[in-house]
């Protein structure tokens, strides 16, 4: 196709130039030298496309739907927002410092919406409402993606840890974990299935929660046995965090290179500075509200009720610790005076 365009070009060209002082043959040796050049020019040319083409399908091949359409869709609103600032340049000085300005000024633009569309895929696309299936490949509010296992989501307490607003980014429950979660539920044994129950019921949960951007990604490793194995394996590749509460997976895990938020450490750091039967030494500093009491306060500031050190107000006491209550504004201690060693 190329070869008839350019001989066609060629005969066009010959027959409109000054052909007097020409033999006839002319025109038709123009025409076949146009021919062989534009067939030269056309293979190079199909080569370098085929060539691009190609290597731009092998790049886009691996990268999901979800990641494309978001970077389209940014790249779109990058290019209007480009034409909306251009074309007042356009009616001001030449032509031959406008136009290309433009045109650098769209590029740039619709580059950016490109990268910015494709980086907040996850929010995009949660906003328009097509959450909950796309693979996962952006974080969300810049936290990262953490990938939860079966033993955290039968653990439960990760649903109260992201009501309290403590893990930001994107919670990902692969495929293969919930059919793990939902083969517990099944399960014939009474005690697996009530686990598996509770799993899925905090999954729902964490799905009902607001500010918990939750995904279920698809992917899949059939050529590795077992769940932990593919749970590994994928937070390598996306480079994610492994919430859990098993300590063995998560020792192999940090050998692994892997980040791991582990429930049952963040419990221990969350744990009160004492508990119940502890014997404290600690100074009355002020009488209580009820008869008989006495206030003293940790180190930490915490206040400790102690009954019957009402009458020890500015001395030293042992006191044994009898309860502590949480409240949303700290910890209370109770604690009674112990008796003389």
């Amino acid at each position: 196709m190329v070869a008839v365009i350019g001989g066609a070009f060629g005969f066009v060209e010959a027959l409109a130039s000054d052909t007097a002082s020409y033999p006839s043959w002319v025109p038709v040796a123009v025409l076949l030298l146009a021919a062989c050049v534009a067939y030269l020019l056309g293979g190079l040319i199909g080569r370098a496309l085929d060539g691009g083409v190609e290597a731009i399908e092998h790049r886009l091949r691996p990268v999901p739907t979800g990641e494309l359409l978001s970077g389209a869709l940014g790249a779109a609103a990058g290019f209007v927002l480009s034409l909306s600032l251009a074309w007042p340049v356009l009616l001001f000085g030449g032509r031959t410092v406008t136009v290309p300005l433009a045109v650098l000024v769209a590029l740039v633009l619709t580059a950016a919406g490109a990268r910015l569309g494709r980086a907040r895929g996850g929010d995009l696309l949660r906003f328009v409402g097509a959450a909950g299936r796309w693979r996962v490949s952006s974080p969300a509010h810049g936290a990262g993606v953490k990938l939860v296992d079966s033993a955290a989501l039968i653990d439960g307490r990760i649903l109260d840890v992201c009501r309290a607003g403590f893990v930001e980014g994107t919670l990902a429950v692969p495929h293969f974990v919930l059919a793990e979660v939902q083969g517990l539920a099944d399960a014939g044994d009474e005690q697996r299935r009530a686990r598996g129950k509770r799993g899925l019921d905090v999954l729902a949960g964490l799905q009902r929660s607001a500010g918990v951007a939750l995904e279920v990604p698809d992917d899949d490793y059939p050529e590795l046995d077992g769940v932990d194995a593919k749970l590994l394996a994928m937070c390598r590749d996306l480079g994610a965090a492994l919430v859990t509460v098993d300590s063995n997976l998560g020792r192999i895990a940090e050998v692994q290179g892997i980040h791991v938020l582990n429930l049952h450490a963040l419990a221990d750091t969350l744990r009160p500075p004492v508990a119940a039967g502890d014997v404290l030494e600690l100074r009355v500093t002020r009488p209580g509200k009820e008869a008989g009491q006495g206030v003293g306060h940790l180190e930490d500031g915490t206040m400790v009720v102690i009954e019957g050190a009402r009458d020890h107000q500015g001395e030293h006491v042992r006191a044994e610790v009898s309860s502590i209550l949480s409240t949303p504004n700290g910890r209370m201690v109770f604690a009674r005076v112990a008796d003389a060693p």
